[in-house]
């Protein structure tokens, strides 16, 4: 053989020999510095669904992270809080809630009854999911609570994030809500009359919005004049019932006002009028999302009530009173406006 086919040979042998040799698995990389943006103590208000965004900071590290909870414990025993995981029947979407739903049969085909734990973690982003669980399955504050921690896998890496505060809050069925959801005792609120000092008295809701609202010629309603009151009348139905009293406690006819639109209102159907009320078959709850849609923003519902005059001097005016609200159980529920002052309605 010429020299030039020995070099080949070797070349060939040296090539062969290295490719059988396993090279070293890659890692990927997991920041030590990677952290969520954590609270001090998680809140979550029982009786209602919560995604709890955590924020997750990569910091440059590898995806894709797989995240789980781990150590739960029970802060006043330290025993594992089986409650915290324990399925419990809940009602979820399989379809996206638009807002523009036809029929409460409708809304109800895009849901369905799952069993599910109250504490979820999102496996792939962190975020912390707390489903409608009640005061009668997991401890409330003021017991100490729950604490847990979260670890953090990738290739070749993992990570534990310690301490993880967990203490519920008893259920809150409505909102705006007269009663401070720690102590439940009633809130009190500031009176100020147009004569003589400030006094106290226990809270009331009250319209979040009034315009041009008058009982008498010179005089505007304030929102101490109107009382919102929350009642539900039975635990198994899905109507919601707008009512209307006057200075007397006597119902008002929804008629007189004439400025509302009755079919936008509430994202609900088969309307209902009577002399005394105005009412809606409704899914619960109340809003079905956080989605903004015409019925709803910011995770409330709004509606809008008004009614139109001539005013002094035959000017038109265009009143209009407006509540931001949530209903979170389901039920027959009604809404009742209460005037401390009847408003005018007939022209000046």
């Amino acid at each position: 053989m010429k020299w030039q086919d020995y070099l080949k040979c070797a070349l060939v042998v040296t090539i062969t020999t290295t490719a059988c040799k396993k090279l070293p698995e890659k890692r990927d990389y997991l920041s030590q510095d990677a952290s969520f943006n954590k609270k001090d103590i998680y809140e979550p208000v029982l009786g209602r669904t919560a995604l709890e965004l955590t924020q997750f900071s990569a910091d440059g590290s590898t995806y894709p992270m797989l995240f789980s909870i781990e150590n739960a414990r029970d802060l006043s025993s330290g025993k594992v809080p089986a409650e915290l995981f324990t399925p419990i029947k809940v009602k979820e979407w399989q379809r996206d809630y638009t807002g523009l739903e036809k029929s409460l049969d409708e809304i109800e085909a895009k849901r369905v009854w799952v069993n599910a734990p109250f504490l979820e973690i999102r496996k792939g982003s962190g975020d912390l999911i707390f489903r409608a669980a009640s005061s009668s399955q997991i401890k409330t504050y003021p017991d100490t609570g729950y604490a847990f921690d979260v670890k953090i896998v990738n290739k070749g890496n993992e990570r534990i994030i310690k301490d993880f505060r967990l203490r519920p809050l008893k259920e809150v069925p409505y909102e705006p809500y007269e009663y401070d959801k720690y102590t439940r005792k009633r809130m009190q609120e500031i009176r100020q009359p147009p004569v003589g000092a400030a006094y106290r008295v226990p809270y009331t809701n009250h319209p979040n919005y009034l315009q041009s609202m008058r009982y008498a010629k010179d005089s505007l309603f304030t929102d101490t004049l109107v009382s919102v009151y929350f009642n539900k009348t039975s635990e198994s139905g899905h109507s919601l019932t707008f009512k209307f009293l006057d200075e007397n406690l006597k119902s008002m006819n929804p008629a007189v006002f004439n400025n509302t639109k009755w079919d936008q209102l509430v994202h609900g159907f088969n309307r209902k009028q009577t002399d005394s009320s105005m009412t809606y078959d409704v899914g619960y709850p109340i809003p079905l999302t956080g989605l903004t849609t015409a019925y709803a923003s910011n995770g409330m519902a709004t509606c809008k009530f008004g009614y139109s005059r001539k005013g002094y001097g035959g000017a038109r005016e265009d009143a209009y009173f407006g509540l931001s609200f949530a209903i979170y159980e389901p039920g027959d529920w009604t809404i009742t406006f209460y005037f401390r002052r009847n408003p005018i309605f007939n022209d000046d």
